[in-house]
């Protein structure tokens, strides 16, 4: 009689497991949330491991603050046409030659602006279907050439009716008027004392990412290096399409608009005011030297 029982439990725990392995196939492991509030991810705390310390400057609107966990002090429930701008200053490539010698070479920063749309509200015109891009200047593509091709200047999209001035633009081109097919430009108007409407300043796009996180757009753009003219409190951009006249600039439509409040750019300036002394610096140095 044991020997008879004896197989049939083997064969009742062969089929319970088997039944076991098929449950969990069928179920998937929920992965663990791993993200934390901006603020805590930020925040040092005794006795903790080091940690990457964010050096943007921001502004955002206070969902996005909500969104992400952010600090209550870069809010701005004024922000018209962006949910967040983010300003840093980053190293660049060396110039060299200064002073009429190989060995004098000076870091050039960049100065980026990001900037995050919520294209729900402000849907923008693409050109391309390529979720994402980036300029070559990250990359060793910028150094290389072949006749009638650079590897820095990336070409328009396909059927996009390219501005003849901004062709010699480092900058990506990734915007199209859907009707006339022309390039869509982005400028601003920071560093001209005239009326609100008169951009003169174009802004390359050094990169994009759409749906980038929590449905934001992201557009990194090389902005700015300057100090904001006088007169300027807030800095209108804008992204229009533009014919020539005569030799003039002539904006034929208008696509979206946003601005950069005061107190954001009052943190820019400071920013552009530091590194400005840092080459400041750096130009007594060659003086002295030669």
């Amino acid at each position: 009689m044991i020997a008879l029982i004896a197989p049939l439990i083997a064969i009742a725990i062969g089929i319970s497991v088997m039944a076991g392995n098929a449950h969990s196939a069928n179920v998937t492991t929920q992965p663990k949330d791993l993200s934390k509030p901006y603020i805590e991810r930020q925040t040092y705390k005794v006795g903790q491991q080091s940690f990457y310390k964010d050096n943007n400057v921001w502004v955002y609107t206070p969902a996005f603050a909500k969104t992400f966990g952010m600090p209550p002090e870069n809010i701005d429930p004024e922000l018209n046409g962006i949910e967040a701008a983010a300003y840093r200053i980053e190293d660049g490539h060396k110039l060299c030659g200064m002073g009429g010698k190989e060995e004098n070479c000076m870091d050039q920063p960049r100065c980026i602006t990001d900037v995050y749309i919520d294209e729900a509200k402000y849907p923008l015109p693409w050109a391309t279907s390529d979720q994402s891009d980036w300029l070559a200047d990250y990359s060793s593509l910028q150094w290389l050439e072949v006749p009638n091709e650079l590897g820095r200047l990336p070409s328009p999209p396909s059927g996009v009716i390219s501005d003849p001035v901004a062709r010699s633009w480092v900058s990506l081109h990734p915007l199209a008027d859907p009707e006339s097919h022309r390039e869509i430009l982005l400028f601003e108007n920071s560093n001209t004392p005239y009326s609100e409407d008169y951009h003169s300043n174009p802004v390359p796009i050094y990169g994009y990412k759409r749906k980038a996180i929590a449905g934001l757009t992201l557009l990194t753009l090389r902005y700015n290096c300057l100090r904001r003219n006088s007169e300027k409190h807030t800095v209108n951009f804008q992204f229009n399409t533009y014919e020539w006249v005569n030799g003039h600039r002539k904006m034929t439509k208008r696509f979206h608009e946003f601005q950069l409040p005061d107190v954001f750019h009052r943190k820019i300036d400071e920013s552009v005011e530091v590194q400005s002394k840092r080459n400041s610096e750096y130009y007594k140095q060659l003086l002295k030297a030669k």
